[in-house]
């Protein structure tokens, strides 16, 4: 199998390529208090019996036509495209969504969740799967995010998002971290981190995980209400928006 041409540094698209190919792929994260942690990339090309029970959940609610944000290898729109849902997949990776194209997902789109080229009014459903709720970044960036996708979705237009609660922890290492965002006037759990595979590191990034409760303000402060809350004593929980 032959890989695409990509012209910048992808190490997420090239693991999930290697692991589409049937080679062994370990995404290396770094954190920016030099904590380093180890994936194994098939994660995310894994089968509907392996995903975590409160996101199964949670995309059994998605309806009419979709919006995948950061969808990787296609796994959860291809359960989607399944049941006979319009599926958009959008990631920033060009190999993940060429890997997801080769895995059957019809439509894909390489953007940025902060910069959606649709027109209003276009989706009835948006997924943030995968933790992918906090890929705004910031506060403020995850607010812009979600009135984004308040202008595309249509009446009754629902965001079905994942989010791991940093409080749900009782690792010191990842206390002392929260300590040094507050002393830095960040949020709590504000993560700075970047991605190594294969001899590629990517750029630095923010990636912002909250509580149920914190999910609730900037849903309201974007124009969305708490519909539901499905979480697990792992700390990861999925949330259901409906336009407020």
């Amino acid at each position: 199998m032959s890989m695409p041409i990509s012209c910048t540094p992808d190490p997420f698209g090239q693991a999930l390529w290697d692991a589409h190919s049937g080679r062994p792929a370990r995404l290396i994260f770094h954190r920016d208090d030099g904590l380093v942690n180890e994936q194994d990339a098939a994660l995310y090309l894994a089968s509907p019996d392996a995903f975590d029970s409160t996101e199964a959940a949670g995309l059994a609610a998605a309806k009419g036509r979709v919006l995948d944000i950061g969808c990787g290898a296609g796994r959860h729109a291809l359960v989607l495209e399944e049941r006979g849902l319009a599926v958009v997949g959008l990631d920033v990776s060009p190999l993940a969504l060429e890997v997801a194209r080769r895995r059957g997902v019809r439509h894909t789109v390489w953007a940025s969740a902060t910069a959606l080229p649709f027109g209003a009014a276009s989706f009835d459903a948006f997924l943030l799967l995968g933790n992918n709720l906090g890929i705004g970044g910031t506060v403020e960036g995850t607010v812009a995010m979600l009135c984004g996708l308040r202008r595309l979705a249509r009446a009754g237009g629902m965001v079905i998002a994942s989010c791991r609660n940093p409080t749900a922890t009782d690792n010191p290492v990842h206390l002392a971290y929260h300590e040094r965002n507050r002393a830095r006037g960040r949020p709590m759990g504000q993560v700075t981190m970047r991605v190594e595979y294969g001899g590629q590191v990517g750029h630095w990034f923010d990636l912002l995980l909250m509580t149920p409760a914190e999910v609730a303000d900037l849903a309201k402060r974007a124009g969305w209400r708490v519909e539901q809350v499905l979480s697990e004593r792992s700390g990861l929980f999925t949330v259901l928006l409906a336009a407020g």
